[in-house]
């Protein structure tokens, strides 16, 4: 045997492991319409939406314990709830890290689209006897749930593509009834409801913290922690720049700069400005602008309320997202003390009084710089790592520092 024949020998057999170790370990996913690692023609000749056609009737559909409801049309009061009720019991809940939002943290998601949100529901029949009259009450009790929301998505690969996409969020199932095959069933039931009732978008995003799962992730990253304890109020920004907090009245400079600077990025994945606004005037998201006199705005930063503590009483302000449009090395320590200030600005706010112990910057877009200014006199408590990747769309990794996402 020569050598080429012991190298394509060696290649083979590490595919046909790679296949059986992703079909044993990753059943579900195994089945899904997603970039697997073993798949070698997606490699090669091909990127882009898997299945064009409306999907099948899968074993992991369920559509008798698996509702899919649309926000803002038949997802009532009630309903929503149910909804808040359950990820406030048993969405993040481990240990120290709980997280608690308030209806006022999670409903301004689903506002503000130019396309419908969707909810779904794993529900368990709950008979219920009342012990005045006696009567037999027979309800619903949920088990699992999960929502999506619309995103628009530019790849530029050559010539850019341009798409709408559903990003996955809220996949929660009852800790008593985890590892029984429930979130694959919540996931496949709400693709085929979510095909059906939007047949304008064929695609979802995932984003997924820890391990992988046998999917080629769209792009891979961490999410240090850092404590701050210690960190005390910077100096001003010197002229000619300077900070101003985004809203409704001076959003269009945001979009303007956007429309330029997110050339350099080979993905860009970014929810409608409507939703923005929404969030914006919900205080779940803030977003700065960094100014220089004459030129107009050279950075921005993206931080939202996680709702999560870290320790007790200590909840974790979140850098998802920062722009800067000059890669000089002056430039660079400008837009690095613009974001110290901002932190400083938001952590000061009086609606945010003694809030914020803890700050994640996940590591993504043009967070690079800011994360290693911050960790020399700073090193992280912990480092989480994260992955975002297509579902129904073929697509190869991409650098983490090429990727913005604003959702």
């Amino acid at each position: 045997m020569n050598l080429l024949n012991i190298i394509l020998f060696g290649i083979i057999s590490l595919i046909l492991i790679i296949i059986v170790v992703v079909k044993l370990r990753f059943r579900f996913w195994a089945d899904q319409p997603v970039f697997h690692l073993y798949d070698i023609s997606y490699y090669l000749f091909y990127s882009g939406i898997i299945n064009k056609s409306l999907p099948e009737k899968t074993r992991y559909t369920n559509f008798k314990d698996v509702e899919t409801l649309t926000f803002g049309k038949n997802v009532k009061a009630m309903d929503q709830t149910r909804f808040i009720r359950f990820i406030n019991k048993y969405y993040l809940r481990n240990g120290d890290n709980q997280f608690s939002p308030k209806e006022s943290n999670i409903v301004p998601y689903f506002e503000g689209h130019n396309s419908a949100c969707f909810l779904s529901f794993y529900k368990d029949a709950l008979v219920l006897h009342d012990g005045k009259t006696g009567d037999i009450i027979n309800t619903e009790k949920p088990i699992g749930v999960m929502t999506t929301r619309p995103v628009h998505v530019r790849l530029k690969k050559g010539t850019t593509s341009r798409f709408d996409a559903y990003y996955v969020d809220y996949l929660c199932v009852d800790p008593a009834r985890r590892k029984k095959g429930i979130a694959p069933q919540i996931i496949a039931t709400h693709h085929y409801n979510q095909r059906i009732l939007n047949r304008e978008i064929q695609v979802s995003i995932f984003k997924r913290e820890g391990q992988l799962t046998g999917i080629v992730p769209l792009c891979v990253f961490g999410m240090p922690i850092f404590s701050m304890k210690n960190w005390s109020k910077p100096s001003g920004l010197l002229a000619p720049y300077s900070l101003i907090e985004c809203g409704t009245s001076n959003i269009h400079h945001l979009y303007d700069f956007l429309r330029d600077s997110t050339q350099k990025f080979d993905i860009s994945i970014m929810t409608d400005p409507g939703n923005i606004m929404a969030l914006m005037k919900s205080n779940n998201i803030f977003i700065y602008l960094l100014l220089e006199d004459k030129v107009g705005v050279v950075g921005a930063y993206f931080f939202k309320k996680s709702c999560t503590e870290i320790k007790k009483s200590e909840e974790a302000l979140i850098c998802f997202a920062s722009v800067l449009n000059s890669n000089s090395n002056k430039m660079q320590n400008i837009f690095i003390h613009g974001f110290k200030q901002t932190v400083s600005e938001i952590c000061l706010k009086p609606r945010n009084g003694n809030l914020y112990h803890h700050l994640v910057v996940e590591d993504i877009g043009d967070n690079d710089c800011i994360i290693a200014n911050l960790k020399q006199k700073t090193w992280p408590s912990s480092v989480v790592p994260a992955a975002y990747f297509f579902y129904n769309y073929a697509h190869p990794t991409v650098h983490k520092n090429k990727v913005l996402i604003i959702l």
